[in-house]
């Protein structure tokens, strides 16, 4: 079921089911500003404890003026920084500005946004779908409209609201973690820091979502994954959201954890992407991850949400679970 509504002036297409339900906002950068599992109740995307309010900012505002509501698009860089004499925006320059809507695929309840930067050259186009149950499709299309190579930086960024007992879950694999520069009170070092998962330090337990202290916050990335799988679930309830994607196209988790430090505010996010740190140009220079697209040439990418609730009590057990079903699809 498709509908459409208006909140602060702005229009908002909603996709349903009788499990879940996300709201999009095309005129402020196709902000996915909700994603309620409709058969527990849960809202999964986090808004300020006044409450959303919606506004249109202006290119170039820094990412703290915004609305501070749900998830964002971020690219061609998710930090600020200056790259091939190009100035890119804080989290990047598709937040900031309307994306169209293709109306004519509504009939088919596809939500397809798109966004042309006016630079770097670069398109972008979304297209949101439901799925199975519980399951969200994002399929992406990433256009180099220009005449020399881009290199880019593209991460979704769903600040996500935390309940008590929820958990963050990354593969198996994932044992150690590499700081980003936001390392807010909690003393885990500089950019490029290489920290343990999920334990960094004595009395830090980051799976918790507990620095052992109040008023911290933390961006770091994991290694490149051979499962391009991530889960914030909640021990008590058996509520989660999962993020899953294929290695050969996005290899990166970016965790952005946020108890006080930031804002007084408290969410999580798990930010799929492909590369690292959200800087351009350091991914770029340094870190040797990104991604370039040749002129006139088009990179795919696709990120499936899933929203339900299990009965598996651990977290690597559920993860374990959920990946067995993903392969099996």
């Amino acid at each position: 079921m498709l509908t459409r509504t208006r909140i602060d002036g702005f229009e908002v297409i909603q996709l349903a089911n009788e499990d879940v339900a996300i709201s999009i906002i095309p005129d402020l950068g196709a902000k996915i500003c909700g994603l309620l599992n409709r058969k527990t109740g849960r809202e999964w995307m986090w808004a300020p404890p006044t409450g959303p309010a919606y506004f249109q900012n202006t290119p170039g505002d820094p990412f703290p003026e915004s609305t501070k509501v749900g998830a964002d698009e971020c690219f061609p860089s998710v930090a600020e920084c200056t790259w091939r004499d190009v100035k890119l925006e804080d989290h990047g320059g598709a937040w900031s500005r309307a994306w169209t809507l293709d109306e004519s695929c509504l009939k088919d309840e596809v939500v397809v946004t798109r966004l042309r930067l006016p630079s770097p050259s670069l398109e972008i186009e979304r297209a949101v779908s439901l799925g199975n149950t519980g399951e969200i499709h994002l399929a992406y299309a990433l256009a180099n409209t220009g005449n020399t190579d881009q290199e880019y930086l593209w991460a979704l960024h769903p600040m996500m609201a935390i309940e008590e007992e929820d958990r963050l879950i990354l593969p198996e694999e994932c044992t150690q973690g590499r700081l980003d520069a936001t390392v807010i009170n909690c003393g885990l070092g500089a950019l490029g820091t290489i920290i343990e998962w999920p334990e960094p330090t004595s009395g830090m337990h980051l799976d918790q979502l507990d620095f052992g202290c109040e008023n911290a916050a933390v961006k770091f990335f994991t290694n490149p994954l051979q499962l391009g799988v991530a889960a914030l679930r909640n021990n008590r309830t058996g509520d989660y959201i999962a993020f899953s994607c294929d290695v050969r196209e996005l290899n990166t988790f970016g965790v952005w954890i946020n108890r006080g430090g930031w804002g007084g505010y408290h969410h999580v996010a798990i930010e799929p992407t492909n590369g690292a740190p959200d800087a351009l140009d350091i991914a770029v220079k340094e870190w040797k991850r990104y991604s370039v697209l040749a002129p006139q040439k088009t990179a795919e990418w696709r990120v499936d949400i899933h929203v339900g609730r299990d009965s598996v009590t651990e977290g690597e057990a559920f993860l374990r679970q959920f990946a067995r079903q993903k392969r099996k699809e």
